[in-house]
């Protein structure tokens, strides 16, 4: 049986489905409907294309099966002003609510997330979410530990991010890595992926995906860099966060609802471009 199945009774035979498949494996017989032969199903990444492009709806994959494969609405497409203010009004929030964030919202984030694009749509990116207090404090509290290391084993690197200083301030406030946001968000995939760029390239992808997709929720993000060197290079944080076996972290970001209301847009420098 093929992968794709296709309602003769509406199919109108107009080849786009095989014009738009990536790989090229969709054809279309003379007189006859689209099909992919058996020889070349395992060339199929199942990315859907054929199932989204089709104008009748005729179409419908093993992988991306009609009836889970919902019409885009025309009346809920965007401006390009509505896309260009809300990616130039997205900020970095370092000061958070004391509000937890319902863990049905963090799902749904999560849900429009991966839809990110991923290298041959491997779909391989997963997700460990912390919303635990205790949790997230004991990421603060083991913190302090990694910038000792720092700063004892790499002090020039230690002394270009000040962080004798930064040091001083987490014993004081606990607050250096997560901000007091309510939500920790790590992307995580197998370490002995074949392709570890992608994999990176991919996670970030999807948590910038998520990171947009926040502010239509009324929440707030901010990447938390110091927390994915943690993941990746200091044990105690690795306890800490007990990823699955023959895991890497590839990204982190903090989540919650923002303190305090942007109203203007800063400036940024003027992008430079090379056109050939």
């Amino acid at each position: 049986m093929s992968i794709i199945e296709i309602n003769q009774k509406t199919c109108n035979k107009c080849g786009i489905c095989a014009a738009e498949c990536p790989r090229r494996i969709i054809t279309l017989p003379d007189g006859g409907f689209p099909e992919i032969a058996a020889q070349v199903e395992a060339a199929c990444n199942g990315c859907g294309h054929c199932v989204a492009v089709c104008p009748k709806g005729s179409l419908s994959h093993r992988d991306s099966p009609l009836g889970l494969s919902p019409k885009i609405q025309d009346g809920l497409k965007i401006t390009s002003e509505q896309v260009e203010q809300l990616l130039k009004s997205r900020r970095s929030a370092r000061a958070f609510k004391n509000k937890p964030v319902p863990r049905e919202v963090i799902t749904r984030l999560i849900e429009d997330a991966r839809y990110a694009p991923t290298g041959h749509n491997t779909q391989e990116v997963e997700w460990l979410v912390i919303d635990n207090k205790k949790e997230l404090d004991r990421i603060e509290e083991v913190g302090i530990d990694w910038m000792r290391w720092v700063i004892q084993n790499m002090p020039k690197q230690a002394a270009e991010a000040n962080m004798e200083e930064k040091l001083e301030r987490q014993k004081l406030h606990h607050d250096a890595f997560l901000r007091g946001a309510p939500v920790l968000i790590v992307t995580h995939a197998s370490k002995d992926n074949p392709n570890a760029l992608v994999a990176a390239i991919d996670s970030a992808n999807a948590l910038s995906f998520l990171d947009l997709a926040a502010n239509g929720l009324g929440l707030a993000t901010c990447w938390a860099g110091y927390v994915y060197f943690m993941a990746n290079l200091f044990p105690p944080v690795q306890e800490v966060l007990a990823l699955p076996e023959g895991h890497t972290a590839y990204g982190c970001v903090m989540l919650g609802y923002n303190k305090f209301k942007y109203h203007r847009i800063p400036a940024r420098k003027v992008p430079r471009i090379i056109w050939r």
